[in-house]
């Protein structure tokens, strides 16, 4: 009996044993998966530390710059203070990417870039005057065709002698036209280079739009702010005509000054949206705040936006990046503070709940190790017994 007590006992102490190291491995393996935890937690902060965003710098209007998060709506929208003008472009499919207002005025004005300004400055309904309910002509009210000639005399619509439809000017524009055409060389000479290129049978499209576009540029050029007088004129009454009368009534809804800027930027846009071959909307929840600032710096390191800049002194626009921006892109990438903050609170708090845990793993371990050595010297007590006891009693027959 006491060999057999002996041998039941160290059977019970093997399991228990080997029931200890396992939970001694398990808990190894969780401390393992604890240090991969580690490991990842510290990667997102330093992913946090490295991240950076993109800033676009505003005149304070005392001599100095602040910069902004910047979005679609801080970069791609007219604002007086900010220190340039950008554009953002879709890199795959190469259009510029603008507000769902914008495409719908581009969709009404795209053949003309001064109407297009006129309009996005809220002024689309007024190129002419209105008869009897309706417009003189509807064609007038979208603002110009492109690549059309002129014949003779004949400002309005009809066929040159190339068969080309000849409206060229909207109702305020020829009016304007008609005042100072006589007094102004320059824009005599653009208006009789438009005539004499329209009319030839020798010039191509491009060489009569290229002339058409000169003598409009001229045209507002000069007399921007006369044309723009003219549009605010009240077009209800036909005889509302002269923006110098006495009598004059105006349309209360534009500022008596002309926001020769803002007119500036749409009509570089509009260039713009044309060179690329078109424009798309943006997804409006990305146009502003700290979700369109994350979509505009996602988008540009994915390489999937590209920036553009207006270059005024040269009259173009061109590709920039904040990487290779100088000071006259105003534009900058710094680290994301609010970011590192989210960051540095979640690895404090999540680097307590596993060191936490990794110092409960411990002490379980050090009592199964206390056990384990427990179990082990009592095993080797009874196994010493064990054979102590066989050799006396099997000791005779040797």
């Amino acid at each position: 009996m006491g060999m057999a007590a002996s041998q039941a006992r160290l059977l019970t102490l093997t399991s228990r044993l080997h029931d200890v190291e396992y939970k001694a491995q398990n808990i190894e393996s969780q401390k393992i998966a604890l240090a991969t935890q580690k490991d990842e937690l510290y990667q997102n902060y330093c992913d946090a530390l490295d991240a950076k965003k993109i800033q676009v710098a505003f005149n304070n209007g005392d001599g100095t710059r602040n910069f902004v998060d910047a979005t679609f709506a801080t970069l791609c929208t007219y604002n007086e203070n900010r220190c340039a003008q950008y554009s953002l472009t879709d890199s795959k499919t190469g259009k510029v990417i603008v507000s769902a207002e914008t495409a719908a005025i581009y969709e009404d004005y795209n053949t003309d870039k001064y109407a297009f300004a006129f309009a996005m400055l809220g002024m689309g309904e007024d190129f002419a005057w209105y008869d009897d309910g309706g417009y003189y002509d509807d064609r007038m009210t979208m603002g110009m065709e492109v690549g059309i000639g002129v014949a003779g005399e004949d400002y309005g619509y009809g066929t040159a002698s190339n068969g080309l439809n000849n409206l060229f000017m909207t109702d305020v524009e020829k009016m304007v036209f008609d005042k100072y055409y006589e007094s102004n060389d320059k824009l005599k000479k653009a208006y009789d280079n438009l005539t004499e290129t329209c009319n030839s049978e020798d010039t191509s499209m491009g060489e009569q739009r290229e002339a058409l576009e000169n003598f409009r540029d001229v045209l507002y050029s000069e007399y921007g702010t006369e044309i723009y007088k003219y549009m605010r004129l009240n077009k209800n009454e036909e005889t509302n005509t002269d923006p110098d009368a006495s009598t004059a009534e105006f349309n209360p809804d534009f500022p008596e000054e002309f926001p020769q800027d803002e007119f500036n930027y749409y009509a570089n846009l509009f260039e713009q949206i044309q060179a690329a071959g078109g424009c798309q909307e943006i997804d409006p929840q990305y146009e502003s705040g700290e979700e369109g600032n994350e979509w505009l710096n996602n988008m540009v390191k994915a390489g999937r936006v590209t920036i553009e800049v207006y270059n005024a002194t040269k009259k173009e626009w061109q590709e920039t990046s904040v990487a290779t921006s100088t000071n006259t892109n105003y534009l900058q990438e710094v680290q994301d503070e609010t970011d590192l903050k989210k960051a540095e609170a979640e690895y404090e708090y999540e680097l307590d709940k596993i060191n936490a845990k990794d110092t409960k793993f411990d002490q379980d371990l050090s009592k199964l190790e206390t056990e384990r050595t427990s179990i082990t010297t009592e095993m080797e007590s009874i196994q010493k017994v064990r054979d102590d006891n066989i050799e006396r009693t099997f000791g005779i027959f040797s």
